[in-house]
């Protein structure tokens, strides 16, 4: 994970130091300043082609727009998709019904933490989940 609350200039150096020998996939819930960030990052400092990188859009909580340079797309082999492409209600049906079974089955889980709506407020302004998800209960 990586902390997406720092400078533009840090943000950009923590996926430089992320990447490795290059990301497959990335599965992008914030798009905004984050994806920007990213995307500019991805692009080779030398005249070299990056590796292939498949930025999948799933969501928008820190913004619905980005500015997109051409040269994120011309030279960083980044291709941005979004989250249903290739997805009819058949599929959708046949995915939420894998998802219902692993979770049955315990293959897969989820770290979450309860909260009452009574304290709601509280919960929305927590910074300390660091991964787990936030479920209100009434």
């Amino acid at each position: 994970m990586i902390n997406t609350a720092v400078s533009d200039e840090a943000l950009a150096q923590a996926y430089l130091d992320a990447r490795g020998d290059g990301y497959d996939v990335v599965m992008d819930y914030l798009w905004g300043r984050p994806s920007e960030i990213l995307l500019r990052a991805l692009v080779p400092r030398s005249f070299a082609f990056g590796r292939p990188t498949r930025v999948v859009q799933i969501g928008e909580s820190a913004g619905a727009e980005l500015a997109l340079a051409g040269s994120s797309l011309r030279t960083s082999g980044v291709e941005i998709y979004g989250a249903a492409k290739g997805l009819d209600p058949g599929t959708m049906d046949e995915v939420f019904q894998q998802i219902v079974a692993w979770t049955r089955s315990g293959e897969l889980t989820f770290d979450v933490e309860k909260v009452p709506l009574s304290e709601i407020e509280t919960a929305w302004q927590r910074t300390d989940l660091r991964g787990r998800r936030l479920v209100v209960i009434p």
